[in-house]
């Protein structure tokens, strides 16, 4: 009766397969999270970059266009309000741009109007000129601007 194992060598050659196949594979795998984590800040600066367009176009279909100082006297902007298929929206006199948070009442915050949903450890932070949406709200991050009508990714945190 003979006994089949493996041998010391065989073994060895196995071990040292595997581990050099662990060394090209594993920084692979360990980056895929920061990879995500810039595609997701890309996909939300994308429906930013989109939301902009949209209420832009809605605005001046209106009638209105960028003023060099506030036309609204005593804080009545109903004119700078503009309804999308997202709700109504209040849009800064400068650039026509979405305000980051109005402040009128039923109208809608950039977060809205993206369908932002917080999961996997995404974050934001709104205030009337800006917001941030990310995974750490200064170094992985979407940077909307809206009195400079910017979107700014920062990705060198994630």
């Amino acid at each position: 009766m003979h006994n089949r194992a493996f041998t010391l060598i065989e073994l060895i050659v196995v071990l040292v397969v595997l581990a050099v196949l662990a060394a090209f594979a594993l920084p692979r795998f360990a980056d895929l999270q920061r990879q995500s984590r810039i595609e997701t800040l890309n996909g939300v600066a994308g429906a930013m970059r989109s939301t902009i367009a949209v209420v832009q176009s809605k605005a001046r279909v209106q009638g209105l266009s960028p003023s060099a100082s506030n036309p609204v006297s005593g804080g009545n902007q109903t004119g700078y309000l503009v309804e999308t298929e997202a709700g109504v929206s209040e849009v800064d006199w400068r650039n026509l741009c979405p305000e980051s948070q109005a402040e009128l009442a039923d109208t809608l915050a950039m977060p809205d109007h993206i369908g932002l949903a917080l999961s996997g450890g995404l974050q934001q932070q709104v205030t009337n000129q800006s917001t941030w949406v990310g995974y750490d709200l200064t170094t992985c991050v979407v940077i909307y601007d809206s009195f400079a009508c910017t979107v700014t990714v920062v990705d060198a945190g994630c």
